[in-house]
C-alpha cells in the first residue's frame, strides 16, 4: 500500500502539483460484504491541491471534495459518462450516496441540493492493485488528471486538503 501511494505522490509532484507528506490515515472505511466498515488499521494517504490519494485493502483511491453550490447538471453528466466507477457521496455524511444510487444527473443534483451538504466527495477506487501496482498507479494518475481537467473546465470549486494541518509539510 505504502509503495503505491509514494509512487503516485512523487509522480503528482513531478507533474507540478503541490503535494503534502504521506501520513497515517485514520478513521477510513473498507467495503465488507457491500457495506462500509471501519478500517481498524492506519492507511497511507497524502493531500494535494486537488484531493487526497490513499490506499486501503479495497485498493488505491483518489477523493476530491467539491463545493456543492458549484456543481452543475452538465458536470455530473460528463463525469458519470467518463468515469462510471466513481462514487459521489456526502462531505459530512459520507454514508449518503448520491451516485451510483441514481444515474440521472438532474436527479443527483436535486438530491445534493436537498441534502444541504456544503461539500460533496467524488471518489474512485482501483481495486486489486497489488499484482501490478505501477500500472494501477499510472491508471490512477491518468484518471486524476482527467478529473482535474473536468473540474477546471466546469469551474468546480475544490476544497484544498493542503489547507488542513495534517496534510501540510512540517517546517
Amino acid at each position: 500500500m505504502w509503495k503505491n501511494v509514494a509512487f503516485v505522490q512523487k509522480e503528482l509532484s513531478n507533474r507540478g502539483y503541490s503535494v503534502g507528506p504521506i501520513i497515517c490515515g485514520a478513521k477510513n472505511c473498507v467495503l465488507i460484504g457491500g457495506k462500509l466498515k471501519p478500517a481498524h488499521y492506519h492507511t497511507p494517504e497524502f493531500g494535494f491541491t486537488y484531493g487526497v490519494v490513499g490506499c486501503t485493502l479495497d485498493g488505491i483511491q483518489y477523493t476530491v471534495a467539491i463545493m456543492s453550490r458549484t456543481i452543475s447538471e452538465i458536470f455530473l453528466k460528463e463525469t458519470i459518462e467518463n468515469f462510471p466507477l466513481i462514487a459521489l457521496y456526502g462531505g459530512k455524511n459520507f454514508k449518503r450516496d448520491f451516485y451510483p444510487t441514481s444515474k440521472v444527473p438532474k436527479e443527483i443534483l436535486k438530491q445534493i441540493k436537498m441534502s444541504k451538504e456544503e461539500n460533496v466527495q467524488l471518489g474512485i477506487t482501483l481495486e486489486n492493485p497489488w499484482d501490478k501496482f505501477k500500472e494501477s498507479s499510472i491508471e490512477l494518475l491518468d484518471t486524476i488528471e482527467k478529473i482535474v481537467k473536468k473540474l477546471r473546465v466546469h469551474k468546480i470549486k475544490v476544497v484544498n486538503p493542503l489547507l488542513y494541518p495534517k496534510y501540510r509539510r512540517k517546517s
